[in-house]
């Protein structure tokens, strides 16, 4: 197995930007994005998430910035601070390149666009990335192992160094081949798949609306927007899912769509203390959701896409 040489810098990471500006000037920054904000390293800065500018990425704009996990331009950092937001694959990928772990990327670069595309148009868009099967087991075998990653704060800023260090370890084996995280990452597709067809209960083609119903408090499905495998190739605009064990409803987008909010679309239905996002938003903690909510909340959700259609239209999905 490939064994990446230690290096002196360190991993920091800090979730808001009041958080970031507290800190030392760090020497190479990644995703270091707050909203429209971008932290700028002194030796380099690996942003793309911004809509114009010099961080806006190659997804958004012609000659733009790739994903930091693709960024063959991120320097190598002996010492000093190396700043993230967050921790994800695509992250984690910009500071091993920062430490000089070219081991990773040689001989692996179709993996690494894998990566880029799932970053900048969602793990539910995989389908669509025309990636061969070696580097879709790479992938999940990846994202079995984040799930045992630790829960960081929000409120502090955490020195993570070690957890990228034993981080590439994994990802070293896992792009080497092992057995045992290849077989884990199996598991854990499976699993998805399981999820999907146990939660999945109509699919609304004119409009694109996904809607579940979880059985379990465990089962969160609104990352789901394709349809199981058993069923099409369909992937939706929206998931509503009912869980009834927690007796919740909760409404989101697979993309922004303008003018469609679902915190608007959740306090329309149930008042203010539903809540959420734009992007994804869900029923009052502690009000039972029943049959008769979910049927408001579809028939709702398709009004105000109806409306939004009017202004932005799209393509009715093909069955």
């Amino acid at each position: 197995m490939y064994r990446p040489a230690p290096r002196s810098s360190s991993v920091v990471l800090a979730p808001t930007l009041s958080l970031a500006a507290a800190l030392p000037t760090p020497v190479l920054t990644v995703e270091a994005e707050y909203g429209s904000v971008v932290v700028e390293g002194t030796a380099y800065t690996a942003a793309h998430h911004q809509k114009q500018g010099p961080f806006a990425g190659r997804h958004v704009v012609e000659g733009g910035r790739p994903s930091p996990c693709n960024d063959a331009n991120i320097p190598v950092v002996e010492e000093g601070v190396v700043l993230v937001s967050h921790v994800d694959l695509d992250t984690l990928g910009g500071v091993w390149r920062g430490q000089g772990r070219n081991g990773l990327f040689l001989s692996y670069s179709s993996f690494w666009d894998l990566a880029e595309f799932v970053d900048v148009r969602g793990p539910h868009k995989l389908g669509q990335s025309g990636a061969n099967e070696a580097d879709l087991d790479r992938l999940y075998a990846f994202w079995a192992y984040s799930k045992g990653l630790p829960r960081f704060s929000r409120d502090q800023v955490t020195d993570i160094t070690d957890v990228v260090n034993a981080a590439a370890e994994v990802m070293a084996g896992i792009l080497c081949g092992d057995k045992a995280l290849l077989a884990a990452g199996a598991a854990f597709r499976a699993a998805e798949e399981e999820l999907n067809e146990a939660t999945f209960s109509e699919f609304c083609f004119d409009s694109g609306v996904m809607v579940r119903v979880a059985q379990l408090p465990t089962e969160f499905c609104n990352h789901l927007y394709r349809m199981p495998s058993s069923f099409g190739p369909e992937v939706g605009r929206v998931v509503i899912c009912h869980n009834l064990a927690l007796g919740s409803i909760t409404v989101s987008l697979a993309d922004p769509i303008p003018g469609f909010s679902c915190r608007d679309v959740v306090q329309d239905l149930w008042g203010p203390e539903a809540g959420g996002h734009d992007g994804i938003a869900g029923s009052p903690r502690g009000r039972e959701m029943t049959r008769d909510d979910l049927s408001a909340a579809i028939a709702h959700v398709e009004d105000e896409l109806e409306d939004c259609r009017t202004f932005n239209p799209w393509p009715t999905p093909t069955v």
